[in-house]
């Protein structure tokens, strides 16, 4: 049984810049800004309600200390670190159906473009003729487009759904 993962939201430490982006495309609202530190990190996630995911165990004592929602991943390999933060909020899969969701640079969400003319001056010719679907961000207007990274990202989706589905 697939969850309603939009009601999640993160805030993601200094080191886990892959992890957020990785989320963003699965759809998760998920803070991440290398520069924040540990107080910014905290404040944030407390006003806002966001989980923190960090590796750091002492931010991660912190967070547990104020009663703040927080996974510790302990450096594993990435498919590991999202299988362990969805088994911690008990998501069973993740759907590779309409990826990707969100900027995987500002976490603003992606629009399609219904008119691709429009982006001509955006991107490159070859991919204005050989794609039919481009996505922009709401909030930076970077242009996305589906392209051989989706079949990567699919295969990491298989991976994770398998692990999550096998006993701990």
């Amino acid at each position: 049984m697939e969850r309603n993962i939009n009601h999640y939201s993160f805030i993601a430490d200094a080191m886990l810049g892959k992890i957020a982006r990785k989320l963003r495309i699965f759809g998760f609202d998920t803070v991440y800004d290398p520069n924040l530190d540990d107080m910014d990190i905290l404040n944030s996630s407390k006003y806002y309600g966001r989980i923190v995911l960090t590796n750091d165990r002492i931010l991660f004592r912190r967070c547990k200390k104020k009663g703040i929602d927080t996974i510790h991943l302990d450096n594993r390999t990435e498919l590991e670190n999202l299988v362990t933060i969805f088994r911690s909020l008990d998501i069973e899969s993740i759907s590779s159906q309409n990826l990707p969701h969100l900027c995987t640079y500002c976490n603003g969400t992606l629009d399609t473009i219904i008119d691709k003319n429009s982006i001509k001056d955006q991107i490159p010719d070859r991919l204005l003729h050989s794609k039919d679907v481009f996505y922009k961000c709401s909030l930076c207007n970077k242009i996305y487009w589906i392209g051989s990274h989706m079949e990567r990202l699919a295969s990491l989706i298989r991976d994770i759904n398998t692990k999550l589905t096998s006993p701990n």
